[in-house]
């Protein structure tokens, strides 16, 4: 009889005890299957530490709430845009509804202390979403050091930066795979004119949150945070071949 994906998983984490989570064929595996609601935040949370383990312990336990400190922020011009964004993020997610609603103020302390940690990007289109996102399955401080893998080590460099530069580069190979992979669809777009990266553009740089249902893009990122942003050509390539 097959074993569901449940017990898989609770096998995985018995037979693990409480090492760190390590990259290996069999979580691949797993994670490739789906990582059920209920082991996601401590999956999400082990591959966020494989990147900034070490940045965790340079930087302190305490950096987090060091960065909210006011005195470091209130002169950023980075808060009023974050104050702007909060109700924009996920207008339809019930922990984002309304100022009263309890993801907001986590959602602005975080996307703040990332603004101070990081002064070069500070707060820029699409860092509101990578941070909801976060927050529907970590804490606080957890959801600020997966915007710090992802920003820092996951994605390429000048992915947020103000040029845009490595989004813009991944648009590019992004459309040079397609034409590779589904050629009759790309020669239609070309045909009919259609800019490709004004879909595209939004689904990278968000990691799918944007008109994909909300267990897919979960996938999406539980795969992401695993493997890395080569599956965001991946899945969006799948995407186009949905019938």
């Amino acid at each position: 009889m097959e074993i569901s994906l449940s017990v898989k998983w609770e096998n995985y984490f018995v037979n693990r005890g409480d090492r760190d989570l390590i990259k290996t064929p069999e979580l691949k595996s797993l994670v490739r299957q789906g990582i059920p609601h209920e082991f996601r935040a401590h999956v999400w949370k082990g591959c966020i530490d494989s990147f900034v383990k070490k940045d965790r312990e340079m930087y302190g336990a305490s950096y987090y709430m060091k960065l909210l400190d006011r005195k470091k922020y209130q002169h950023s011009p980075a808060v009023k845009q974050i104050e702007l964004d909060l109700l924009r993020t996920l207008p339809n997610n019930q922990h984002y509804l309304n100022l009263d609603s309890d993801g907001i103020p986590k959602l602005r302390k975080v996307l703040l202390a990332y603004s101070v940690h990081n002064p070069m990007i500070g707060y820029c289109q699409g860092l509101n979403r990578l941070a909801a996102i976060a927050l529907l399955y970590l804490n606080e401080e957890d959801a600020f050091w997966c915007m710090i893998a992802i920003i820092e080590y996951i994605m390429p460099p000048d992915y947020y930066s103000k040029t845009l530069i490595g989004s813009q580069t991944d648009q590019r190979v992004f459309k040079e795979l397609l034409s590779e992979k589904i050629p009759r669809l790309n020669a239609h777009l070309d045909r009919e004119n259609v800019d490709l990266s004004l879909v595209t553009f939004n689904w990278f740089i968000t990691i799918f949150c944007d008109n994909i249902p909300a267990e897919t893009m979960l996938r999406v990122w539980d795969t992401f945070l695993f493997e890395g942003n080569k599956v965001l050509f991946r899945f969006g390539l799948a995407f186009f071949q949905i019938p």
